[in-house]
């Protein structure tokens, strides 16, 4: 059996209870509608480019859920394939600034860090720290915020790429 299955399983129950919870928050009838203190976010990235070629590299693909409270600190959970083709998991919290730039007021950066889950053999040391798949990771990122609650985002993976990702909140 794969040592994957296992913590690949919990992490989709994971995501998939984030997502039930999220959409079975309502106002009761009668209560006046006050505004929420987090919001949700869901991620989908179709493409990541890197910054070197290496004939092994794989698609990448993600999917991922964030809770971020008022005070725009965030945790979160992304499903992935990582660039090797092996499932992965990264479980983290972080910061989002909004109005860094006056001039581009739909700009905004976030910052990101937890555990990573997925890089075995042979591509363990393709990660720093790695210690039998699990290793720390920092993800900074920019994006762009639409009106209609989209966003467009790019996520900087250290020395390997940058991922592209479409966010909707809810």
């Amino acid at each position: 059996m794969d040592v994957f299955v296992l913590p690949q399983r919990l992490a989709a129950c994971a995501l998939l209870g984030f997502v039930c919870a999220a959409s079975a928050q309502s106002a009761t009838p009668g209560d006046a509608p006050l505004a929420p203190s987090y919001r949700w976010r869901i991620e989908l990235s179709p493409h990541t480019s890197h910054y070197s070629y290496n004939p092994e590299h794989r698609p990448v693909h993600l999917v991922g859920l964030e809770r971020e409270a008022s005070d725009n600190s965030f945790y979160g959970m992304a499903l992935f394939s990582n660039s090797f083709g092996q499932d992965s998991t990264y479980v983290y919290a972080g910061q989002s600034f909004y109005g860094v730039f006056e001039s581009l007021p739909k700009v905004y950066l976030k910052v990101s860090a937890g555990i990573l889950y997925g890089y075995k053999p042979p591509y363990e040391n393709k990660v720093p720290l790695n210690y039998k798949g699990f290793s720390p990771a920092i993800v900074p990122a920019v994006g762009w915020r639409f009106d209609s609650g989209w966003a467009a985002q790019l996520n900087f993976l250290g020395t390997a790429g940058v991922m592209y990702s479409v966010v909707k909140e809810f």
